[in-house]
């Protein structure tokens, strides 16, 4: 399968295709659908959210009821954390790209150049070039801002700024598409992931003040597949990866903030009602990168722990 460019709606048609598309496609943007999973998730993990005794007592909708026999303890709740809040990051992450892409070049219908990208490899490549080459602030600023100008209530370095946040955040998604997949491929194919509580210590015994890295806390497992130099024999890697729920949805929520820019954005060009977008400070990415030691600011410790091992291929 591959990606075509969409074929324009023929305006001899009688019907005006686009304007419907158009319409129906912004009256919606899919970051409400992000928004409502991360507040169902920071709702779980609040010990004292009336979810919990809800769960207990049973809860019932659309004829089917649930119950849980005993409340989720902190390791249960923990380990769906983990898991949970790679997806929504990782889901928000292909969204806001998608989204780019089918917005970065004047589209008279968006929707069909966002549908027409099929082919995952194609993607993955498309993500990769934005690393290699970031946007230019003019792009950025037309695609998620509608303007190349400064509103006059906007000083010019805050919208140096604005424009600085915008390629941090794209190419943050990027990286976590094309680069740091492995992890995203584990927990959407088969949920082949197990989440658990790990430790790490590196440094002296003797010396306290010897010790470079002590962190135990809540981590995933998965194993990926790698190059193979030996015929005959296939290379894995199993790794396990600290992970933080909260950066993973603070990461999820900046971007859920640029998908609706792109919507507000397109939905003035395409449909004359207006909307409006936010400017952002560079405390914002100051706040992603202010991470325990050693993390990438994605919600994953980038010092985890590996261990490569050979299968040999049968005949």
């Amino acid at each position: 399968m591959t990606d075509e460019q969409p074929p324009a709606p023929d305006p001899a048609s009688g019907l005006n295709l686009a304007d419907e598309l158009n319409r129906d496609f912004y009256s919606h943007s899919p970051s409400q659908y992000l928004r409502t999973r991360i507040a169902l998730l920071v709702a779980l993990g609040d010990a004292d959210a009336a979810l919990h005794p809800a769960l207990v007592g049973g809860v019932r909708a659309w004829g089917m009821g649930v119950e849980l026999e005993v409340p989720l303890d902190d390791e249960e709740i923990d380990g769906f954390a983990v898991v949970e809040s790679i997806s929504i990051m990782y889901l928000a992450a292909e969204a806001l790209l998608r989204l780019y892409f089918a917005h970065v070049e004047p589209e008279p219908c968006p929707p069909l150049k966002l549908s027409s990208l099929t082919s995952f490899a194609k993607f993955k490549q498309m993500a990769g070039d934005l690393l290699t080459s970031p946007p230019r602030n003019e792009l950025l600023r037309e695609v998620f801002r509608g303007r190349l100008d400064a509103p006059a209530e906007v000083s010019a370095e805050a919208w140096t700024e604005d424009a600085d946040v915008l390629r941090f955040l794209l190419t943050r998604a990027a990286a976590l598409l094309a680069r740091e997949a492995n992890v995203y491929n584990s927990t959407k194919h088969g949920l082949a992931v197990q989440p658990r509580k790990s430790g790490l210590r590196l440094g002296s015994e003797e010396d306290p003040n010897g010790v470079i890295v002590d962190h135990h806390g809540p981590s995933i497992r998965f194993l990926s597949k790698g190059p193979s130099a030996e015929e005959g024999v296939q290379q894995w890697r199993e790794t396990i990866q600290f992970a933080f729920p909260s950066i993973n949805l603070a990461v999820a929520s900046a971007f859920a903030d640029e998908i609706d820019a792109i919507h507000a954005v397109a939905k003035a060009r395409l449909t004359g009602e207006q909307g409006s977008v936010t400017i952002r400070q560079r405390a914002l990415i100051d706040h992603l990168r202010a991470v325990p030691f050693a993390s990438n600011y994605t919600g994953l410790l980038s010092l985890g722990m590996h261990r490569d091992f050979g299968v040999r291929i049968g005949r």
